[in-house]
């Protein structure tokens, strides 16, 4: 696919020249036409090329994510069609300062780093902290990175993006999974009361009948 495009990016270069030379000599209205024809055509190719580019191209997308239960996770996510390879991550200091010494400089060390990620998987990074925590002690709660990443192997092309997460836009969901989940409690709670009623149930309705039958047997 790739040699095609580079023979007819050839040929349409010899015909762009031709057409210049002949729109220099003697303009025609078929020599303007064949001429703006061309253009186009290389503008179509330029658009492919961009366009295959961008396909075979790294992306990498990060975001905040329950991973684990309420602890407060940043999922580092290849969502394109090759593997890429994480350079450097650097996390806001006056987010980072606010969570354990322990945590400050393992997230300190990701400032060079070289973390593959295959497409359709993703690398997990924790802040040790529980999102609540975060929503009601943190002072700063918005963390800012910046990030660099490749094309695996060497002399790639790096590309140097940046997002900001801020925690306070979950307030809303995360109370309601809150809500949710002390209500799954409280059912989980209420079937292992009726299981044990059920088995008590059970424990009497065997004894009435033992006596039921031992009575029988006195009798006759």
């Amino acid at each position: 696919m790739e040699n095609e495009i580079l023979l007819e990016t050839e040929e349409l270069l010899q015909r762009l020249v031709e057409a210049v030379e002949k729109l220099n000599s003697a303009p025609s209205e078929d020599t303007i036409i064949a001429f703006f024809a061309l253009v186009a055509a290389w503008i179509t190719i330029a658009f492919l090329l961009v366009e295959r580019h961008e396909k075979n191209r790294p992306y990498l997308q990060i975001s905040f994510e329950l991973v684990r239960s309420t602890l407060a996770c940043i999922v580092l996510r290849n969502t394109g069609s090759c593997p890429l390879e994480i350079k450097s991550l650097e996390f806001s200091k006056n987010f980072t300062q606010q969570l354990s010494p322990e945590v400050q400089e393992r997230l300190n060390k990701k400032s060079k780093t070289n973390i593959a990620v295959f497409p359709n998987r993703q690398w997990v990074i924790s802040f040790d902290v529980n999102v609540f925590d975060i929503l009601k002690k943190f002072e700063v709660k918005e963390v800012e990175i910046n990030y660099c990443y490749s094309k695996t192997g060497k002399y790639k092309r790096k590309y140097k993006e940046k997002i900001s997460i801020d925690f306070e836009e979950y307030r809303g969901i995360l109370d309601y999974i809150s809500e949710l989940d002390e209500f799954k409690n409280s059912v989980d709670k209420l079937n292992k009361s009726m299981i044990r009623f059920i088995d008590i149930s059970k424990i009497d309705d065997s004894v009435e009948q033992r006596i039921k039958e031992q009575g029988a047997d006195s009798q006759q």
